[in-house]
């Protein structure tokens, strides 16, 4: 009999789940998450008209669905339920955007079913429930009036861009703002950020405020240049959404290029959570930004579950440090801080803490070192006025883009340590001021009997006596060797020991780090007479003893026997590193160099000290005396520390033979003949070269080399002065080789032009036949560079054709090389070509920058211009940052390769000595059969140039001006 309580055939009852009062739909719950089905109430809650609009909406992925914010936790919470509920989920909540933009939320409950033809699948219901908002609510009409009324309130101004001030913990000035938006709209009022920012990201209208407020800070940049008044940098954020959906370093170019702004006045904000996505096109991204000059700043550092993974994984510039961590002002709060400033700094980051309330807070981060601040102690988001207004009636200066960098210095130096110590600047008037003294500092020398103010006062007195003298003179010798220093010396009975470094250099300003000991005072002086003790075998046993730090690339001289020591190197190296070098190159006699350079492999010295026996390692080396004869002198290595910071202690003496290793085995058949010619090669001042009857070069002397600043022979073996393509006219001594190989002629002082990093030099020329057997089987030259003999003779002073400040071509020397290059195409059709490069930077950049630092970004360039073309071209320089640039050419498609790789390298200097640039360089490039050339009248080499010009400001074929300022 059948039941009368049994379900009913759901077939009888059509349309039942197209009906149902909630959304109802079906997905694979594998790969590829196809949408299966949908019922009406789905498409009407994401405003879709048919299923195809939908698939279309959600890019045919069920996972689109939910909001991309909730999609991580969504999925989570779904995975965690199955497991524990058999196969079902209940009541996961999440944001949905539909077609139309609008934000919904929705109650989501599923079961996950096997199916043979689609594998696993989910049947889901979906119910529509009100958004709940922490803080404010914020109801669905403000969400919709939020999102229809975008574009009218970026039109009409409603939104607005309000800027809070950052403040230099050093100096008080104003460095820098934060670009914000506000909305104040007529018809519902002052919307705050929390109501709109939210609902812009969950429609994925975001990228188009953000870009709003890109424009904005900009446009307010560009008009303050423009009528002269200051100017400082300004941080805009960056929404998650925004890397999904545009380009962000394409659209921060662009609009920086609108206005023209350098790049270091634009800095670039992401929040943690964005980099916690541990997205690839965010992670490229933020490389391409720093990789164009711009920097990056981690926005809401310590907020999130990964900060420290965030450092170890992107390169950041600046952390901004949430003053919430102080809100309750705790010892434990107050370490936290400490600790993060203190990790930053040695990463090599820059520190900034937001949300600073209290004089208490702001004191506090000054004594730890943070380099900026902000927070309403220092001023609330205003418009530009106000905010400038506001910082004025506070008596703050505003900071010139010039110092950015002198002060960043100065703050990454400010530590909590026990050690005294303090940041001295001076300028070049002799004006000392102190930065920066720690409370140690002013212990330190209160015991002395000293205020900071004495400290200051005697540092300036013109008379430099005693201590005062001693302390200037040490400074000097720090900015020569770029390294610590250390002086002991005697006051009223104290012995005080002196450290100090000039860790900065520029605007005719030292920046100086001083230490200061009073050993009288301390447990080390105490332990000083047995130390000396323990030292004086050490002494007696060695000529030299040096404290080596690893990591550092730091040595000190420990102990120099002067009879025995090397001459000082502190002049010309800088670090263990290049002092290494530089020893090897000059003093190492040359069989013993490699050798030498292995031994003190910074990179594998403290293993090799590990794995030995002895717990020491030791060589010998023949080393060139100040009498110039090569000693056998022993090197011994012992490690002194371990852990992170190694180091190392290397002693030297003189030992009368070399017991260690056997001599140098002679070949058969060598003898004086071979010997002398080795020295000839290596030490002769002239510029000898010998060749194959086929005219390729076998080799040439050690000077040769040097001259064109080649590193070894193998760059020209095999090749013929055509390949090297450095002559201006080549069939001048080519025939004469080749007379000089068939006829066995003789050629003398044959006068010719050649081309030597980047400039052209006038030579004369030598050579004569080498004979074997009565064969000659090649030829010996030499020549003599008339442009170094005139230097000489004048005593250093540069040629009229050579730019002091370069060493490239000046104007007369282009124009001389022009002419000299266009005869010998009108005569011997030698093509060659012009290149053109005009800055388009110069104005910013010297009101920017003092003189010394534009001198060294223009050696910068002309570096950048050797090391592209200074092979085989003449490179010159016609005007301030402008260069032209004179090379032959086989092909027309080489000179435009060439260029356009200049004008990459050129707009790759983002820094001169730390000191952010932005720089913009066109090009363009006239060929001397250029078909406008062939049809001028008078085919002259001064045409060829105006032609370059005309085209370089005009824009016509053979220009290019590609992104930069």
């Amino acid at each position: 009999m059948e039941s009368e309580y049994c379900n009913a055939d759901l077939s009888r009852f059509h349309g039942m789940i197209e009906n149902l009062p909630c959304g109802f739909f079906i997905a694979q719950a594998q790969e590829p998450y196809r949408l299966l089905y949908a019922n009406d109430e789905m498409l009407r809650l994401f405003d879709c008209r048919d299923f195809g609009e939908f698939c279309r909406h959600i890019e045919q992925d069920v996972r689109n669905i939910i909001s991309v914010n909730d999609r991580t936790r969504v999925e989570r919470e779904i995975d965690h339920e199955i497991q524990a509920k058999n196969d079902r989920f209940e009541h996961v909540r999440s944001h949905l955007f539909t077609r139309e933009s609008r934000i919904r939320y929705a109650d989501i409950s599923g079961h996950l079913v096997g199916t043979e033809e689609f594998g696993p699948v989910f049947y889901c219901t979906l119910q529509e429930i009100d958004i709940p908002q922490p803080g404010q609510m914020v109801d669905r009409d403000i969400r919709d009036y939020v999102v229809g009324h975008l574009d009218e309130a970026v039109a009409n101004r409603w939104i607005q861009v309000y800027y809070q001030p950052v403040i230099r913990t050093l100096t008080g000035e104003l460095c820098g703002m934060e670009a914000l938006a506000r909305w104040v709209d007529p018809h519902v009022g002052f919307l705050s950020p929390a109501a709109f920012i939210p609902v812009l990201e969950q429609v994925r209208l975001i990228y188009r405020l953000d870009s709003f407020v890109l424009e904005e800070a900009c446009r307010m940049m560009r008009q303050r240049f423009d009528e002269g008044l200051s100017v400082t940098p300004v941080s805009v954020n960056l929404s998650r959404c925004d890397f999904d959906l545009m380009d962000v370093c394409q659209v921060i170019e662009q609009i920086r290029q609108r206005y023209s702004l350098p790049r270091d006045f634009l800095h670039v904000e992401i929040t943690e959570s964005t980099l916690g996505q541990d997205s690839a096109a965010v992670h490229q991204t933020i490389d391409r930004l720093r990789e164009k000059g711009y920097e990056v700043w981690l926005d809401d550092f310590g907020s999130g579950y990964s900060s420290l993974n965030i450092l170890k994984d992107y390169n950041i510039d600046l952390i901004k440090l949430d003053m919430g961590f102080l809100r309750s002002f705790t010892v434990e709060s107050r370490s936290i801080v400490t600790a993060v400033i203190a990790m930053a700094k040695e990463l090599g980051i820059k520190t900034l803490a937001e949300g600073v309330e209290t004089k208490e807070h702001a004191d506090f981060l000054a004594s730890i070192g943070c380099g900026r601040q902000q927070g309403y102690f220092y001023g609330k988001p205003q418009p530009i006025g106000g905010t400038l207004t506001h910082i004025e009636s506070e008596g703050r200066g505003v900071e010139p883009r010039k110092w950015c960098h002198y002060y960043d210095v100065a703050s990454m130096f400010i530590r909590q340590t026990d050690r005294a110590y303090a940041l001295f600047d001076r300028s070049e008037d002799g004006h000392v001021h102190c930065l920066y003294a720690n409370k140690t500092y002013g212990e330190q020398i209160h015991e002395l009997g000293y205020q900071l103010q004495d400290i200051e006062k005697n540092l300036k007195r013109q008379e430099k006596e005693g201590i005062v003298r001693t302390f200037w003179a040490y400074v000097d010798r720090s900015r020569k060797s770029g390294q610590m220093e250390t002086y002991f010396y005697v006051d009223g009975g104290d012995y005080v020991n002196i450290a100090l470094q000039v860790v900065c250099e520029m605007n005719q300003h030292l920046l100086i780090y001083v230490e200061i000991q009073n050993l009288s005072q301390s447990d080390a002086g105490r332990r000083q007479s047995k130390l000396d003790e323990n030292l004086r075998y050490l002494y007696a046993m060695f000529e030299d003893v040096y404290l080596i730090h690893i990591r550092q690339d730091r040595m000190e001289r420990l102990y120099a026997h002067t009879s025995f020591s090397l001459p000082s190197l502190k002049e010309k190296t800088q670090g263990f590193r290049q002092t290494v070098r530089y020893i090897a190159q000059n003093y190492v006699y040359e069989d013993d160099r490699e050798r030498y350079l292995a031994f003190f492999d910074v990179d594998t010295i403290v293993g090799r000290i590990r794995q030995s026996a002895s717990a020491r390692i030791s060589c010998r080396f023949r080393i060139r005396d100040r009498h110039g004869n090569y000693n056998w002198r022993e090197c011994a290595v012992v490690l002194l520390s371990n852990g992170q910071d190694p180091a190392v202690m290397m002693a030297a003496r003189m030992v009368e033979q070399r017991a260690a290793l056997p001599e140098t085995q002679h070949t058969a058949g060598s003898g004086l003949p071979e010997l002398l010619w080795r020295n000839f090669c290596r030490n002769t001042p002239f510029c000898y070269f010998w060749k194959d009857r086929q005219r390729r070069f076998l080799g040439a002397t050690k000077a040769f080399l040097k001259h064109y600043g080649f590193e070894s022979e193998q760059v020209i073996i095999g090749k013929t002065d055509e390949d090297l393509n450095w002559h201006v006219d080549n069939d001048l001594y080519r025939l004469d080789e080749i007379d000089v190989l068939r006829t066995g002629r003789v050629v003398e002082n044959v006068p010719g032009e050649c081309v030597v990093k980047g400039g052209l030099h006038h030579i004369t020329c030598y050579k004569w036949p080498l004979y074997q057997g009565g064969q000659i089987i090649g030829l010996l030259g030499v020549f003599f560079d008339a442009d170094d003999m005139y230097r000489g003779f004048g005593q250093d002073r540069p040629s009229p054709y050579e730019d002091p400040v370069t060493r490239l071509r000046n104007r007369q020397g282009f124009l001389g090389a022009l002419l000299s290059y266009h005869e010998a195409y009108t005569v011997q059709h030698q093509p060659f070509s012009l290149i053109l490069l005009e800055s388009r930077s110069d104005d910013l950049l010297k009101e920017s920058y003092e003189p010394m630092l534009l001198r060294a970004l223009v050696c910068e360039e002309a570096r950048c211009l050797r090391e592209i073309a200074g092979k085989d071209s003449v490179i010159a320089r016609i005007k301030e940052f402008d260069f032209a640039i004179l090379r032959r050419e086989n092909q027309p498609q080489e000179s435009e390769r060439m260029a356009r790789r200049i004008q990459e390298k050129l707009q790759g200097i983002h820094q001169v000595g730390g000191t952010p640039v932005t720089i913009t360089f066109r090009y363009s490039v006239v060929h001397a059969d250029d078909p406008d050339i062939r049809k001028a009248v008078r085919r002259n080499a001064t045409h060829l140039y105006r032609l370059a010009m005309r085209r370089l400001h005009s824009g016509g074929p053979g220009t290019k001006e590609t992104n930069g300022k």
